[in-house]
Order: structure tokens, then sequence, then C-alpha cells
């Protein structure tokens, strides 16, 4: 593709991993200037982030043919995924792609929302570079669809007509929503095209939402679900068509996406991690560096006692409603409430149930009825005992709100303005169906709903969330989706105030920590361009949470938790390689390790005699189990998992291991029957009493991870010089982990 002078950024070389460069033509040129005008850092990050992305995608110079690849973009929640693929989207047309497909939400709510920043971003209103076609949907006619066929094809054509320079030639982009019988008709039509040798991008928004194969985990069920096989048909609809294309989903929550069969035509050979701007504010800021700044608390079964009862507003949903009025109340203040596009907003999240939403609703008219009431100057005479709890309650918000904005107006100061910004917020009960929220109608909103309001919906100017929901069946992903108060909030952080339950303010801190873990492991293969495949499936989380719906995994993962206890590793490699690698191992560490005779009673035996070693760092000790051979898989993703606990803590100063070799490395003869040891330790002598010999179990540093080294012989003579090992976890080191086998 040619690059006109002054228009066009040629950056010769590739991205690591990829075979070709993409070009930063006027396309993205022009999208990156609109939106970042006096930030040329931002830009460039852009960028930069979108052209790792498509580098990895179909390159149109390819002469390959039926080219189909998948990709994934990880972000956060709320972090501007939507903003990356629009500008990978303008960058794709930049370097000759023919057509670009959007699937984008499952309600025609998000879908509009998606399709409005489209617009915007992309300018499809301003210019006729893009061909902007809506896909399929309902009440459409079959005229309707084929005069889009023929449409489309006059652009497509463009692209293999000589009159047509490269950059005049239009690029068709297609707008559907994540449903099967949509999709399905998209890729009926899709099949009906003549597409030029230019590839065809397929951008999937809420990947790990509706597109993946809900039957993989359910070996009863032989048919896959109906969105992710119309998925399938539109790709092999481009396939027909002749055209290359990459299938690239964009998701926060990329567990499903990561765990589904690697054979999965949908899992992806390659990753990108995408960062957000400085003004972001998400789990880690908010959940573990301050938390008691932002985070209030709902008691345990407060608002469900309240709905049950029927006995009004409980006390936390007041002091939120409370803190929401004082801030907004400083932005008429200041007169920020008059800024063209400004909003501030309140969300109130209390069940999926509509008859919850109902009641809210109530709760919150009447409180916005009554407290209307009791500002109004006349209510000093009328009610003066309501009106003064009422100012106890905005001066107890108001306390709250000046810890961390130092410039709120004094409570004083703010009385002028607290019954207008309360007449003017203007409540709505989102549900299915519901129409857009019209936030250019009133500056402030409070919205009420469930469902509706989680995945992929954007709350402008969220300052204030009342979330009282339940985890249900505690899937990590579909929890973290609930976070509409993530996003960038760093010129309103002061305001903003998250009421949740204990357990739920749990789970939302131990995501946090399971987000930074998995974003570390996969950045790597991310920035050395690496196929996915080669990334091990590993990473924190805590038990009590699972990753994702088991219904999308066709394999099965593991989940553990080790604080003081062990790690007993019963079936060792008992023959070929492995056993041959461990015993090199023990006799590498024997010669190497400064091993000193353990203390203990005079009378124990030479079994009950052993050598342990002098501290070495965390790190060094998983280098030696790194280097042991585990022959049983299951019990391998164990000691991955264990592996793990001790990583996630080996850059911590001071942190240190040991290991025993048990019996200084003389035969244990033990019973191994099935490759199963049938007792490793040797229990404690005498079981009463004093002991001579507390048992093998005791034989560690309590507080230091403890790796012991048995070597065994069977009772039949048959096994010789079997090193068997055990690994001892300390409470210090407790931490959830999750492995997923590759095989």
């Amino acid at each position: 593709m040619s690059a006109i002078s002054g228009t066009a950024t040629i950056n010769i070389q590739p991205p690591k991993g990829c075979s070709w460069s993409p070009i930063e033509g006027p396309e993205v040129g022009d999208l990156l200037d609109r939106t970042f005008p006096d930030d040329p850092a931002a830009r460039r990050s852009l960028a930069e982030a979108s052209r790792a992305i498509l580098a990895r995608c179909a390159d149109p110079a390819s002469s390959a043919c039926n080219v189909s690849e998948a990709g994934l973009a990880v972000g956060y929640v709320q972090s501007g995924k939507t903003l990356s693929f629009t500008t990978v989207a303008a960058l794709a047309k930049d370097n000759g792609y023919a057509m670009v497909i959007l699937i984008g939400g499952t309600s025609l709510y998000l879908l509009g929302q998606t399709e409005g920043r489209l617009t915007n971003d992309l300018a499809l209103e301003e210019k006729r570079t893009w061909l902007h076609v809506r896909g399929p949907r309902s009440g459409i006619s079959e005229a309707q669809r084929n005069a889009d066929v023929q449409t489309i094809q006059s652009a497509l054509d463009e692209w293999e007509d000589d009159d047509f320079d490269a950059d005049e030639c239009r690029t068709v982009i297609v707008t559907v929503m994540k449903h099967a019988g949509n999709l399905s008709t998209l890729a009926k039509m899709i099949e009906r095209l003549r597409i030029p040798s230019a590839p065809v991008l397929i951008i999937d928004d809420e990947a790990d939402q509706a597109s993946l194969d809900g039957n993989a985990g359910s070996p009863k069920k032989p048919t896959v679900t109906k969105t992710y096989a119309a998925i399938s048909e539109l790709r092999d609809g481009v396939k027909l068509g002749g055209a290359n294309h990459t299938f690239l989903q964009y998701t926060a929550t990329p567990q499903a996406n990561l765990l589904i069969e690697i054979s999965d035509a949908l899992s992806p050979s390659f990753v990108q991690v995408l960062e957000p701007g400085n003004a972001y504010v998400g789990g880690r800021e908010l959940f573990l560096e301050k938390e008691d700044a932002h985070i209030k608390r709902i008691p345990n079964g407060e608002v469900d006692r309240a709905l049950e009862m029927q006995e009004g507003p409980p006390n936390s949903l007041r002091d939120a409603l409370a803190s929401f009025l004082v801030g907004i109340a400083a932005d008429y203040f200041s007169g920020f409430s008059k800024e063209p596009k400004a909003n501030r907003s309140m969300l109130v999240h209390p069940s999926r149930l509509t008859g919850d939403h109902s009641r809210l609703r109530e709760w919150m008219e009447r409180m916005k009825s009554d407290w209307s009431d009791l500002l109004h100057e006349n209510a000093e005479i009328s009610a003066p005992e309501e009106r003064n709890a009422l100012f106890e309650l905005l001066g107890k918000a108001h306390k709250d709100l000046v810890r961390t904005d130092a410039c709120l107006p004094a409570l004083s100061e703010l009385v002028p303005f607290l019954r207008r910004a309360l007449v003017r917020t203007e409540i709505l009960e989102l549900n299915k169906g519901a129409p857009p929220v019209p936030w250019s109608r009133h500056f402030s909103f409070i919205l009420i709903g469930g469902q509706a309001i989680e995945r992929g919906f954007t709350v402008e100017g969220l300052t204030t969330t009342h979330l009282a929901r339940s985890l249900g069946q505690k899937l990590a992903d579909s929890i973290q989706q609930r976070a509409r108060f993530f996003g960038y909030k760093r010129g309103y952080l002061g305001r903003v105030r998250i009421w949740i339950d204990d357990d739920t303010r749990d789970v939302f801190k131990e995501y946090a920590k399971h987000e930074q873990d998995l974003r570390a492991r996969l950045k790597p293969i991310a920035e050395a361009g690496r196929p996915l495949r080669d990334w091990r499936r590993e990473f924190l989380l805590d038990p009590g949470l699972k990753a994702t719906r088991r219904n999308v995994l066709a394999r099965g993962v593991k989940q553990r938790q080790l604080a003081d206890d062990w790690l007993t590793l019963d079936r060792p490699a008992l023959t070929g390689a492995d056993l041959e690698e461990n015993r090199k191992l023990v006799g590498f560490l024997k010669s190497s390790l400064e091993l000193d005779e353990d203390h203990g009673h005079r009378e124990r035996t030479p079994e009950q005699r052993h050598l342990i070693s002098s501290p070495m760092p965390v790190s060094e000790l998983l280098g030696i189990l790194a280097d042991a051979r585990v022959a049983d898989l299951d019990q391998r993703d164990l000691l991955y998992g264990a592996m793990l606990q001790l990583d996630a803590f080996s850059d911590e100063p001071g942190r240190t291991g040991r290991v025993v070799l048990m019996g200084k490395g003389s035969p244990r003869v033990r019973t191994i029957a099935n490759g199963k040891i049938a007792q490793l330790y040797q229990g404690r002598n005498p079981r009463s009493g004093m002991p001579i010999y507390p048992g093998d179990r005791e034989i560690m540093v309590r507080d230091e991870p403890t790796l012991q080294i048995h070597m065994l012989q069977s009772k039949d003579g048959t096994l010789l010089r079997i090193p068997a090992f055990a690994l001892w976890v300390p409470q210090k080191y407790k931490v959830g982990t999750l492995v997923q086998s590759k095989v």
C-alpha cells in the first residue's frame, strides 16, 4: 500500500513475533488527532498498541489462502476497549482491509451504545471513506437484506477496480448484535459476496459472553450452542468469499477465553494486554491501595431484610444518597453542572429481580420527595426535627467526602444548591427493554437495575454505587463485570464511594490480586509475540471463586490453597527419563547444598535422622522444584499450583526455604502398588507419651517452605532408588491458585 508523505508514518520494523508491519495512515491519524488533540503521548501509546494487535492479524500482502486466526485483547472493565478496537479498525483500513465486522453487545441498547461511539470516533457521518451497514435485526425485510448485499458488494468491488486507488476504496464496516439469528442471517449474506483478496477483520466485543460454546463442558450435549454455531457460520462465510480473516476478541474478563480447549476454533492464538490511560481507576487502586477511602459497608443482609419486612430504605442506602447529593450540590456550586455533556450518576444494584428494583425505586422516589420538602426553607418551621436529622446525615456525608476531596466547599456553602440538585435528579429503573438513558436531558441520574446495567453498560459520571446483589455462583468473571464503578475517574475520584457488603468487598479484593497476576503472566507472551499456546494455563485465584462458568470448559481446572499443609507427591516417577532426572537432581543437591544433621532424640533410628539445608532464597527453592519430575498429571498440576503460591511471595526480602534429605538419603522401604506409595510418611514413635520421633510430617521449618526428599525402595525389592517429594507450605504463603493441564 502506498503512503503519501506527511499523512502516514511508515514503521519498517514489525512488532516482535510478527511477519508484517502496519503503517499509520490518514484514517488512524485523524482518529487519534480528534481523540487526543493535546496529548501526543496518548496518541503514540494507542497507535503502538493498535499496531501490535493488527500486526498479529492477517497480512494484506500475504498470498496465503484461507488464513483464519483468533486473537485476544485483554483490557480492564470500563477502560476504553471500544476506543482500542475502533483504532484497530481504522488502522486496518489504512492497511488495505476491505471489511470489518463488529459483533456488538447482546442487547440492542449495548449495540446502539457501541455504534454511537464507532460513528463518533471514525466520523462515519462526516466522511465517505467507510461504508457503514447495520447488520440483520428483527423487522428487516428480505428486500432490505438484498439491498444491503448489493450495497456492500459495490464497495468491495472498488478494491479490484483499477480506476480506484487503494486509499480511495471504501472499507465496509458492519455492526451486528450478538444474537444467533442475526449472526446466522449475516453469514448467509456474506456467503453471497465476492470478497476481494484484501482481508477481513471480525471484532467480537465482550468476547467471553455468549460467543463461546456453552455445551463444551457437557459431554451429553453433542451439539454446540446457537451463538457459537452462528459465529462459526459467519467465519465460514468469509472463507467461502475467498478472504483471509482474523477473529479478534475483546474482553476485560478473559478467563473463559483462556481456558477453553486449545483446539477450539475460538481459542486465541495470540494475546495483547491493553494498558489504560493515567486517568483510569480500577480494582488495584480502589480495593488494594485506597480501600479505606472509597469503600463503605452494607451490613450483611441489611437490604434483604428491608425488602422482606417492607420497612423502608435501609440506612446504608440513605447514607449513599446523602453522599451523592452532597457531591452533585458541589457541582452546582462550582458550575460544573452547566458544562455540556457533563453528568453525575448514582447506581443502585440490589439484585437481579425486577420486583426488588421496583421497591428500590419507590424508596428512592420517596426519599427524594421527603428530602426535597425538608430542604425547603419552610421546613425550618414545619418540621424542624426532621430537617435537623437530614442535615446531620448530610453533614456526616460531607465529613466523609472532604477526607478525599480537599476542594469540597463547606456544607454551609452548599445549602442553597442541595434542593435544586435533588429536584433535578432523574430516577430511572433500567431492566431488559428499557430505553437508553437520556444523558443529555439532565445533569444527574439515579439508576436502578440488575443484569441490564452490568456488562458493557457505561454509566456516565458514576460517583456513588450501592451494590447489594448476592455473589450467586461466585463466578469471578461475572462478578467483576458488575464493577461499573471502575473507569476514567481520576478527575473526580475524591467523590467516588462504593457501598458493598463484606463478602463482596473481599471478592473484589481477591479479584484485583488475581487480575494483576494474570496480566503479569500474559504480558511477556504478548511482548515477545509468542503464541498463546506457549503459556502455561495457571494463575492465582482464591479457591472461593470460580474462574468462569463450567459449561464452556471441556477440560477441568484444579484450584487449591495450601496453608500450613503438606503437598504429598505420592505417585513418583518409577521408570524412564523422569526417574533418571530425579536421581540426578538428588545427587546434585547432595553435592551442592550445605547439609547439616537435624537435631532430635538420641534414640532415633538411622531412618529418623535427616540432613537439612541452610536457608536458601525461595527463588532458589523454586528452581529445585522446577527440576523435579512428576509423572502423574494431576500431581504435577498440584505441584505447579504450590509453586505459584511460593512464587507470589518470592520477591519479598527475607523469604527463605529449606531442603531436607530424609534418612540422610538412605533407602526407606515402602509399599508401592499401582504407581502409588501406600504411606510416604513415617509416623510418630511412640504414638503416645514423650516421642522419640515426632513423625515425618513434623520434619520442616514451620515458617519456611520445606521440600522433603525421600529415597525409597519397594517392599518387594523390584524398585530401587526412587526419589519421592513432599512440600510443606506455611500459612504466610496462603494464596489460591488455578491450574489447567495442557494435555
